[in-house]
């Protein structure tokens, strides 16, 4: 999920050029304060003990999710990351993710990789630099019998997908499987996307029920954003 990530630590709007290489990627995560991590960290321990592939939800939907583990399992193993590099959309959205050569529908884009901790942890507050707690945050998976709810939080640790924002024409699928024995979370191609195309999703609409968050016209009249990515 994308925030309004365009401002730097100091509050100055960060400027317009592109983030292209890992070099650039890591020094713009550092001038925001987030910590660059390729692959979600569990910070809930007692859920390394519980075995989620046991779990009435995945069990009713194991061979969607075996199939998707068997496609998708190597690319997430590997921190995978589609070719694609990020912007700044425009004064209001802040900065966006786009395709830095054409993809193929069905393509692995890469995981939302964050901290998977007690939803809620923190105070739902807002700051210019990271927006709202809750915009990086993703409800997680499941839920396990004897977990609190939990969730998938990229406001202070994350990856490249954190700066994915919500269209209302979204060229990507969010997926979910489990690998390794942990649930991941992670996007797919929707359909060919053509270099240059900036990378959108659906929050769906629990995300714009909060009351504090509203849209906001991008360059694009099918992509509107304000917060999460």
């Amino acid at each position: 999920m994308a925030g309004n990530d365009g401002f730097s630590p100091g509050g100055y709007l960060l400027a317009c050029c592109k983030y292209r290489t890992k070099e650039e990627i890591l020094e713009l995560f550092r001038s925001l304060g987030v910590k660059y991590i390729s692959r979600s960290r569990v910070d809930w321990e007692p859920l390394f003990s519980i075995p989620l592939d046991r779990t009435p939800y995945y069990l009713a939907n194991k061979e969607g999710f075996e199939r998707l583990a068997a496609v998708y399992g190597n690319h997430i193993r590997n921190a995978a990351m589609a070719p694609v590099y990020i912007k700044k959309v425009n004064d209001t959205i802040g900065l966006g993710v786009f395709a830095a050569a054409p993809i193929d529908a069905g393509e692995f884009i890469g995981e939302y990789a964050g901290v998977v901790q007690v939803a809620g942890k923190h105070t739902v507050t807002y700051t210019s630099e990271n927006g709202y707690e809750s915009d990086y945050s993703w409800y997680y998976l499941d839920s396990p019998q004897g977990a609190p709810p939990l969730e998938i939080n990229g406001r202070l640790e994350g990856n490249e997908m954190r700066f994915v924002n919500h269209g209302t024409a979204p060229n990507l699928n969010v997926e979910h499987t489990i690998v390794d024995g942990q649930w991941v979370l992670f996007f797919t191609a929707a359909r060919q996307i053509a270099k240059d195309e900036q990378l959108l999703i659906s929050y769906g609409e629990e995300y714009w029920d909060g009351g504090y968050r509203t849209m906001a016209e991008q360059t694009d009249p099918a992509a509107v954003c304000h917060g999460k990515g």
